[in-house]
């Protein structure tokens, strides 16, 4: 089976997963390593890029019911989806953000059709610009209607665990 890697732009909510069906649909006879990608612009603080290694903080504002979300997507695909990981993008270029593709080895970006993107930080932007002009293959995708069940049963379990 071939790996074919994709990103994701991601707010990090329950929503920005629901294209991952449709993903794991359009492409039945390969595995796909998944990086659900959240854009910063790099901080004019001097202290923050003094500690620019230390980016685990941006890490703890992702909640756990999408870590939960994207473990039911590994159960539900086990022979299709290999990877599915949240990650940050540094910077607001172009020549960067190639960059970044390169490295990860990305062959699509796929973006989910008529999603908003919510801030995590103040540094957050919309990625859809940068994509267009990256020149990259980029895939624009309907969520399927049966992943609102999945985010459902997340946040209902989530409900359980909480009583």
């Amino acid at each position: 089976m071939k790996t074919l890697n994709i990103l994701i732009p991601s707010d990090f909510t329950l929503s920005s997963l629901n294209i991952i069906p449709a993903l794991v649909e359009r492409y039945p006879n390969q595995q796909l390593n998944i990086s659900l990608v959240h854009f910063l612009q790099l901080s004019d603080s001097i202290s923050d890029l003094l500690l620019l290694s230390r980016r685990s903080r941006e890490y703890k504002l992702i909640s756990d019911e999408f870590y939960a979300g994207c473990n039911m997507l590994k159960n539900d695909y086990p022979d299709q989806i290999t990877k599915l990981t949240p990650d940050f993008f540094y910077g607001n270029t172009v020549a960067v953000f190639k960059n970044y593709l390169e490295a990860q080895e990305i062959a699509l970006i796929a973006m989910p059709e008529n999603h908003s993107y919510e801030r995590l930080t103040p540094n957050s932007f919309d990625p859809a610009i940068l994509m267009q002009r990256s020149g990259y293959k980029t895939l624009t995708v309907k969520a399927l209607v049966k992943q609102a069940k999945v985010a459902a049963k997340t946040e209902a379990a989530q409900e359980l665990l909480e009583v």
